[in-house]
């Protein structure tokens, strides 16, 4: 089992030939590692939990490909959540990710409330927000200036000669 081990992670330590017969023997019976059982030893699970609140929405499906992109890149997989904008269903969705072990969580959207803040906080693993912030500022964030987009959005109609602008959003409380 050790010289299998070896070989599946790439030790060195092994003689060719018997690297050669162990990887004939993967091959003919088809073996694939058990993920499970390498995150327990390693405790890493190489997986990333994303929460976003709206899969259909254009903007989070295309970030969530980014996400699944840069994931791949680096040999991570994730695991994506549809919250459905719903805070009772969002906590649901980080402690599920948490007990699947993800080595990290990225949470899009919504307002992160107390009760979020009281979860996220209890999870021992790195959690970032992502098109959403945090006002207490706890968690590390990704996110862009959205009064200089706007502004930046409204000068380019402007200069294009459009005087009547007007502005399509979603609820108020929308942050």
């Amino acid at each position: 089992m050790a010289t299998v081990s070896r070989v599946v992670n790439g030790n060195p330590n092994v003689k060719p030939a018997t690297r050669k017969k162990v990887l004939d023997a993967i091959e003919k019976l088809e073996y694939r590692p058990n993920a499970v059982a390498r995150g327990l030893a390693s405790k890493r699970t190489t997986t990333v939990g994303v929460i976003i609140p709206d899969i259909s929405s254009i903007f989070f499906s295309e970030l969530a490909r980014g996400i699944e992109d840069i994931a791949t890149m680096y040999k991570y997989n994730i695991i994506l959540c549809n919250s459905d904008n719903n805070k009772e269903k969002e906590i649901h969705l980080v402690n599920t990710l948490l007990e699947k072990q993800v080595d990290g969580i990225l949470f899009m959207g919504g307002e992160v409330t107390p009760e979020h803040a009281e979860h996220l906080n209890r999870s021992h693993v790195p959690v970032v927000l992502a098109a959403t912030y945090h006002e207490d500022g706890d968690f590390p964030s990704v996110n862009i200036d959205y009064k200089q987009a706007a502004h930046d959005a409204i000068s380019m109609l402007i200069e294009k000669g459009h005087t009547r602008i007007g502005m399509v959003s979603g609820s108020l409380e929308d942050l």
